[in-house]
Formats: C-alpha cells, structure tokens, sequence
C-alpha cells in the first residue's frame, strides 16, 4: 500500500503543530521534552484546548531556554536529535470513482487519507531539572508562548 505525502513549501506551512514542537524561528521548528507531566485544569479534554501553558525563553546565542509555568522556572538545554523527525498530519477526503472500468455502472466513493509533512525537526529542548520557584515577576516581553492542543484534535 502506497501513503501519498505532500511536501509544501516552507514559506505556505502554517499549520498547527503538536503540543511538544515550538517553532522558534521562521524556518525551524523545535521539539520540547519535559520529565513528567503538565496537569492543566479542565473538566472535558477540548476545554485544554488554546489555554497558554507557559512562555518560552531563548538566549540570542540559542544557548540557554527557559519556560516559565505558573509560579515555576525551568531551564533546559538544546540537543541536536541523532535522526531528523518529520511531522506529518492526517487529512481524510472522499474520492469519487466515475472512470474505474472494474467499477459497476454506479459511482462509488471511496474514503481516501493522505499525510501532509508539517514541519522538519532536527533538534530539542531538553527540560531535566525540577522546577524553581519564582519570586516576583520576571521579565518576559521577548518569550514565544507555549499553548496546549490536545492531541486529539490534531490527528
């Protein structure tokens, strides 16, 4: 069984992505560990769903990232992935069969899934340490935003 994959051009890829990838810049999208888990209150799972979790903060020399979550700062460090990842996403459509002479006289549709890479990973953020508490408030204003997607709803 063939899966068709459509590559686009990186300038027209503005999907969402998972909730452990970060984009960091224009052309370079970032995978983010933690050790253990996030707990984000809600009462159903699609109420998760664009809630900021916490901002993220990279030094101009892409040296030292740290995430602020509630009152907790954590640092991390980048790592270069041993294997590039792809991100790819799932798109369902149907497909109408009019010209298949193995068909009967009646059109048939047939469901038909095709994957879109979404973005290219080659390295990540690693966030080992346990959390320090934050006294006060850090300034933040040059920090990308970490915001939770299920990944329910992405698939």
């Amino acid at each position: 069984m063939l899966i068709p994959i459509d590559i686009p051009i990186p300038s027209t890829s503005n999907q969402k992505l998972p909730p452990a990838f970060a984009k960091v810049s224009h052309d370079e999208t970032i995978l983010i560990e933690l050790q253990g888990a996030l707990d984000v209150e809600s009462n159903h799972e699609s109420e998760r769903n664009g809630n900021l979790v916490g901002k993220l903060s990279i030094d101009e020399a892409m040296k030292k990232p740290t995430l602020r979550i509630g009152h907790h700062h954590l640092e991390g460090r980048i790592v270069t992935l041993p294997k590039a990842i792809v991100v790819i996403q799932k798109s369902s459509y149907t497909r109408t069969n009019e010209d298949d002479a193995m068909v009967c006289d009646e059109d048939t549709n047939e469901g038909s899934t095709s994957w879109r890479a979404i973005a290219i990973v080659k390295r990540k953020i690693v966030f080992s340490k346990r959390p320090m508490p934050i006294v006060g408030r850090p300034d933040l204003s040059s920090s990308t935003r970490i915001v939770f997607y299920s990944s329910s709803n992405l698939m």
